[in-house]
């Protein structure tokens, strides 16, 4: 099935833009809510608290942000992941040197169960992600990356490491029902509601076709928090994608 594009409908001031953008990143490295102190203290901005602070309550009427306590800092919602989804054109990351050799070495694999396997493995390592690549339609997956999930705070809580291991059961059946290679001819990237795998609704999926050393199309995914870092996992899999043309 085609899954329909998600249109961009953010009209954000250039500074509310920089003060959004730094925030999240932030939130992505620290898991904990981030104060007006915290970026001007961190990035050096010329601009006052006070300031920025009025422009995180701007951003929090618009909708990007929440705040989980009176006296905390804020955290972005949906809505500012897929603003840094949408921004991250205008400032590319760059995978570093090893990990660009390591997805050269592995495009070289010719035996394509162990191509995919070390592609699975390399994924969730350099994304610390669980990662899962499949044989679509013999509905056969890899999977690798349970141990980094475990180490992501979101899942401290007993309950929400089991709610998410029960979707690690079962998502690759869900994959393999909803999607097509061909929605996928360059990397994607779903953050909570906008999942089309119900159950995945909570959490943040970035999702690709890859071509193995045979020529065929197989789907390559990484689920994890909604907190999970798009800018660098989207970019790994377009190098993935280029390296394995």
């Amino acid at each position: 099935m085609a899954i329909l594009g998600i249109v961009p409908t953010h009209t954000l001031k250039e500074r509310q833009k920089l003060i959004l953008w730094a925030l999240v990143e932030e939130y992505i490295d620290s898991a904990s809510p981030i104060s007006s102190h915290q970026l001007v203290d961190k990035f050096r901005w010329p601009l006052s608290s006070a300031t920025v602070r009025n422009e995180l309550l701007a951003l929090d009427d618009q909708g990007y942000l929440s705040q989980p306590h009176t006296s905390a800092g804020r955290v972005p919602t949906d809505k500012a992941y897929r603003f840094y989804i949408e921004e991250r054109i205008e400032i590319a990351y760059r995978l570093p040197a090893d990990e660009q050799g390591r997805v050269s070495r592995i495009a070289r694999v010719r035996e394509e169960d162990e191509f995919l396997k070390q592609v699975a493995r390399a994924v969730s390592e350099i994304a610390e992600e669980f990662t899962l690549v499949g044989l679509h339609e013999d509905d056969i997956f890899y999977k690798a990356g349970i141990s980094e999930v475990m180490r992501d705070p979101e899942f401290s809580n007993p309950e929400a490491l089991q709610e998410f291991s029960r979707l690690m059961d079962f998502v690759d059946e869900e994959m393999t029902r909803m999607f097509n290679t061909d929605d996928f001819a360059t990397p994607r990237a779903f953050v909570g509601a906008e999942n089309p795998i119900r159950e995945a609704r909570n959490y943040g999926m970035v999702i690709s076709a890859i071509r193995t050393p045979k020529g065929n199309e197989r789907l390559l995914a990484i689920l994890g928090p909604r907190r999970m870092n798009y800018r660098k996992n989207l970019s790994l899999f377009e190098y993935i994608r280029d390296v394995c043309e």
